[in-house]
């Protein structure tokens, strides 16, 4: 158990969440990404028990992940069941997960309704509020892959974004998904990115302005990417 009583503000906070995390069969981290579709990060070890609730809160994708090299709330609060007896690890009903709302510019009243309700229909899916006239979530139809699959794409080049593709667009090994401007005008002053394998488009950045080296988007590959990285994929 950490101990909240150490460290600075923002680590006793880290460490309260923890505690309070602990012991429950439902824990949500609620983000945002850049601009997106609505996604869940999950252990392997809850998948595919936690497709219900994937269904019923009708997000695209789901993102799942083995190691956590980088101590993120999720793995703090699911590791210390993973050499826990089955009975304590109850990893048929254990739901935890961070969830990403789609973008940061996503926000409007009927979005807010639907996720809300998406979040009603988990909890009576799970038993914790009972809802006879609600009907059971049907199959998960989004796209499940693995960390590893996520091609993050660093940018060749500093400049202006001009994007080809949007959040959700299929996309073929090859196709072009982005142009960088970097010496507008001037011939060779523009550089096309493209896809390094077939995949479905997760997010992108809503900057338009980006340096060398910085990641364009997610692009959640049919095949493990060959820059496959472990733990979170960015700060």
């Amino acid at each position: 158990m950490p101990d909240a009583s150490f460290g600075g503000a923002d680590q006793r906070l880290k460490s309260r969440l923890v505690q309070l995390s602990l012991g429950h069969d439902i824990v949500l981290d609620l983000h945002c990404d850049d601009e997106g579709l609505a996604y869940l990060y999950v252990h392997t070890s809850l998948w595919p028990e936690m497709a219900d609730c994937a269904a019923a809160m009708g997000v695209d994708a789901v993102v799942l992940w083995s190691e956590d090299t980088d101590g993120t709330f999720e793995g703090a609060s699911i590791m210390p069941y993973q050499n826990a007896a089955a009975d304590v690890a109850k990893f048929d009903r254990r739901v935890a997960t961070t969830v990403e709302y789609r973008g940061i510019l996503d926000i409007d009243g009927a979005l807010a309704s639907a996720d809300a309700a998406g979040l009603y229909r988990l909890l009576a899916a799970r038993g914790v509020i009972s809802d006879s006239a609600l009907p059971a979530p049907g199959p998960f139809k989004g796209v499940a892959a693995p960390l590893e699959n996520i091609d993050m794409m660093p940018a060749p080049r500093g400049g202006a974004v001009l994007y080809d593709v949007k959040p959700g667009d299929r996309v073929t090994r090859g196709a072009r998904v982005a142009t960088i401007v970097h010496a507008p005008g001037e011939a060779d002053g523009r550089t096309e990115v493209f896809a390094p394998q077939d995949g479905i488009i997760l997010t992108r950045r809503s900057r338009r302005i980006i340096r060398a080296g910085e990641d364009l988007l997610k692009l959640v590959g049919d095949r493990k990417s060959t820059d496959a990285r472990s733990g979170t994929l960015e700060d």
